[in-house]
């Protein structure tokens, strides 16, 4: 048998409620389909945001990196004479500026890289002040490279300092140390506390033990004590009986 349920109910309360929750029905799906093409539509908005957000960054930085690049090279050209020279510094400085933020990351001494800084502007200049007098006093190429040199030795020693990376004091920096001396500093103390329970309750497990005995004694003894006399009293009852068996009368 098949037909609307409505139909089969035959009563106008039962439809009026099948109705109603059709209607119920019908609402809560229009407010569902709703939401999610509204979250479909920010969705989409949302994406091409980032998306543009990301590229306007992106030609940001392209456009201040040509600019660093034309600096450059606009430097080397009127100091030393050649924009190669403006180009090599810039990547060299480039790569001891990324070495050197990676090495405060890995949480590398600072005075290391204080120490390579100076060690750079000493070489540096003692290269400098030798190329002045082998080269003529050409001031131009003789700073160039003392400036090239310096820069390598200061990403060198940059490098070199990795090899005191820590790897411990890298991983404490992550780790919630003073929440872990608390925890231990709190287990040890309900350890403690434990062992004092342990021994307050075997002390009194044991003063309770020692009590039952000595209750135990005192009614074995009274046990016994009752038993002798009632002993005594049967000794006394047959000996009574046996004179009575014996009297004559």
């Amino acid at each position: 048998m098949s037909g609307d349920p409505r139909e089969r109910a035959g009563g106008s309360f039962t439809a009026e409620l099948f109705a109603l929750l059709d209607a119920l029905r019908a609402l809560v799906g229009g407010h569902v389909a709703l939401l999610r093409a509204e979250i479909g539509a920010i969705v989409r908005d949302l994406v091409g945001l980032v998306i543009g957000v990301i590229v306007v960054a992106s030609l940001l930085i392209t456009a201040l990196v040509a600019l660093l690049v034309a600096l450059a090279l606009t430097l080397g050209e009127l100091l030393y004479g050649s924009s190669l020279w403006g180009a090599a510094h810039l990547v060299i400085a480039l790569l001891a500026v990324a070495t050197g933020i990676l090495s405060s990351l890995l949480r590398i001494d600072r005075s290391r890289r204080g120490r390579s800084l100076l060690i750079a502007f000493v070489i540096g200049a003692a290269v400098g002040a030798a190329l002045l007098g082998a080269l003529n006093w050409s001031l131009g190429p003789a700073l160039g490279l003392a400036v090239t040199v310096a820069l390598a030795a200061l990403l060198i020693d940059l490098l070199v300092g990795f090899a005191s990376f820590d790897a411990q004091r890298f991983t404490d920096r992550f780790r919630p140390l003073a929440s872990e001396a608390e925890f231990r500093a709190t287990m040890d103390a309900v350890e403690g506390l434990r062992e004092e329970v342990i021994a307050g309750a075997a002390g009194e497990v044991g003063a309770a033990i020692g009590s039952a005995d000595e209750a135990l004694g005192a009614i074995r003894s009274g046990t016994a004590t009752l038993a002798d006399a009632l002993r005594r009293v049967a000794d006394r009852l047959r000996d009574r009986d046996a004179k009575g068996e014996g009297d004559p009368r």
